[in-house]
C-alpha cells in the first residue's frame, strides 16, 4: 500500500468529530507558522542592524530568566484558566509586543532585543498548547499518519506566508511586518476553541486530570520522576544546542555579506521560505517513511548521524553558500522530522506530563538551551577569537556524537515502539 494510500485509508476509519479536530489542529498550526515565517526574519534582521552578532549570546542569556517567568505563570495558572483561555492569553501578549514593535522602534529601537528573546518563547508555547491537544485526543497507532500531516500543514503556513517578506521587506519596510500577528492569531484562536470542542477533553476534565499539586515545580517533579521524559529533555538540549551554534554561525557570515537591513530582511525570508519547503517534503513523505521503515528509535539515531555527515562538510568547506545550505538542512530537520519523532515520545504519557512537564521541557529547555550556547560563544570570544568559527564546528560535531550516545542508552532503558 502507498503513503497516500495508507493516509486515505486511515482517514476513512475516523469519525466526523475526529476529521473535524484533524482539520482545525491544522489550521491552527498553518497559523502559527505562517505568522512566526512572517516576523521572525523582521526581527532577526532589525536585531542584527541594532545589536549586531556579538549580542546574541547576551540576548539568549536573558531568554532564561524570561523563559523561567513565563513558564512559571504557564504551570501557575493552566490548571486554573484551562487550555484555551491560556492560549488566548499567551495570543494576546505576542499581538500587543508585535503590533508595539511595528509603530515605536523607530522612536525606542531597544525594544527588539525584547522582542527578540520573547519570539521564541511564545511560539513554542502556541505549539506546545496545539500538541498538548493533539496528543490526548489522537490515538497512538494513528500517530504515524497524522502528525506528519498536521506538522506538514504548519509548513504549508510558513511557506505561504514567507513570501511576504521574501519579496515585499524593502516596500513594506521590516517594522511593519510585525502586524501580521493580528489578524493570524485572530483565526488561529478560533480555530483552536473549535478543535478542543471536538477533542477528547473538557474544560471540566482537564482538570480532573491534573495532578492534586497545581504548583509549578510539579511539572520539575514531573520529570525527575520518569527517567525517559528526563531523556527526551536531554534530547531537546542537544537539539537545540547544535541548532544555537549553527545560527551564531549563519549569522556571523550574514551580517559580514549582506549589510543593508531591508535586504537582509529578504534574504532571511527566502531562507526561511527554503528550508520550510525542505521541511514540507521532510513532513509529508520523509517522516512517514523514517518511522514506517526504522522505527521511532532507528529515527532517533538517523538524525544525529545525518546531521553529523551534514556538519564535517561545512567543517571542511567552510563559506557563505555553504554555512547557508547547511543552516537550511539543520533547521529543516528540527522542524520536521526531529519534530515529529520527539512529539510521539510523549503519546504514552500521563495527561500531566503532556502538558506540565511537556512545557517545561518544550519552552523553558528548549530555548535556555541557547544560554548554554551563550556561555561556550562568550568563553569562545575570549579564548580564541581568531579562530572562533571553526571551533564552534568542532563543538557541534562533538554535540552530534553526544546526542547518538544518550539515543543508544535512552532507549536501551526503556523499549519504546510506536511504529507498525
Amino acid at each position: 500500500m502507498t503513503f497516500l494510500q495508507s493516509i486515505r485509508s486511515e482517514y476513512g476509519t475516523l469519525k466526523r468529530s475526529e476529521k473535524g479536530f484533524i482539520l482545525f489542529a491544522m489550521l491552527v498550526g498553518f497559523c502559527i507558522a505562517g505568522e512566526y515565517a512572517i516576523t521572525r526574519p523582521a526581527s532577526t534582521s532589525i536585531f542584527l542592524t541594532d545589536f549586531s552578532t556579538r549580542h546574541l549570546p547576551y540576548v539568549w542569556l536573558a531568554t532564561v530568566p524570561l523563559n523561567f517567568f513565563v513558564v512559571y505563570l504557564y504551570n501557575r495558572f493552566l490548571p486554573i484558566v484551562g487550555p484555551i483561555k491560556m492560549i488566548g492569553m499567551i495570543a494576546s501578549a505576542a499581538v500587543l509586543i508585535n503590533t508595539s514593535c511595528a509603530f515605536l522602534l523607530a522612536d525606542f529601537p531597544s525594544l527588539i532585543f525584547f522582542q527578540f528573546a520573547w519570539k521564541d518563547i511564545y511560539i513554542l508555547l502556541m505549539f506546545k498548547q496545539l500538541w498538548s491537544l493533539i496528543h490526548t485526543t489522537i490515538a497512538q497507532g494513528r500517530a504515524k499518519y497524522i502528525y506528519g500531516l498536521i506538522y506538514g500543514m504548519g509548513t504549508i503556513g510558513s511557506i505561504a506566508c514567507s513570501l511576504i517578506p521574501s519579496f515585499f521587506a524593502v516596500e513594506l519596510g521590516s517594522e511593519k511586518l510585525f502586524l501580521a500577528t493580528l489578524p493570524l492569531y485572530a483565526i488561529l484562536f478560533g480555530a483552536y476553541m473549535m478543535a478542543f470542542k471536538r477533542s477528547s477533553l473538557s474544560s471540566s476534565t482537564f482538570k480532573k486530570t491534573l495532578s492534586d499539586d497545581p504548583r509549578p515545580k510539579e511539572a520539575i517533579s514531573l520529570i525527575r520522576r520518569n527517567k525517559f521524559l528526563l531523556g527526551v529533555l536531554f534530547l531537546v538540549v542537544f537539539m537545540q544546542f547544535s541548532v544555537g551554534l549553527m545560527e551564531y554561525q549563519f549569522n556571523s557570515y550574514l551580517e559580514l555579506n549582506i549589510l543593508d537591513k531591508d535586504l537582509r530582511t529578504e534574504y532571511c525570508g527566502k531562507i526561511t521560505g527554503i528550508v520550510n519547503v525542505l521541511s514540507g517534503i521532510f513532513q509529508f513523505l520523509g517522516s512517514f517513511l523514517m518511522v514506517h521503515v526504522l522505527g521511532v528509535r532507528g529515527s532517533h539515531l538517523f538524525i544525529p548521524f545525518v546531521l553529523l555527515s551534514n556538519m564535517l562538510i561545512f567543517a571542511f568547506l567552510p563559506s557563505f553558500a555553504m554555512i547557508s545550505f547547511t543552516f537550511v538542512f539543520l533547521k529543516a530537520v528540527d522542524f520536521s522530522l526531529f519534530g515529529v519523532i520527539r512529539e510521539m515520545l510523549y503519546i504514552p504519557l500521563k495527561i500531566d506530563e503532556k502538558f506540565r512537564a511537556k512545557a517545561l521541557i518544550d519552552v523553558f529547555a528548549y530555548r535556555t538551551s541557547k544560554a548554554l550556547v551563550s556561555l561556550f560563544i562568550l568563553i569562545l570570544q575570549i579564548a580564541c577569537s581568531a579562530y572562533l568559527l571553526p571551533t564552534i564546528s568542532y563543538i557541534s560535531l562533538a554535540v552530534f556524537l553526544g546526542w547518538i550516545l544518550l539515543v543508544v542508552k535512552m532507549f536501551k532503558a526503556r523499549e519504546y515502539n510506536i511504529s507498525s
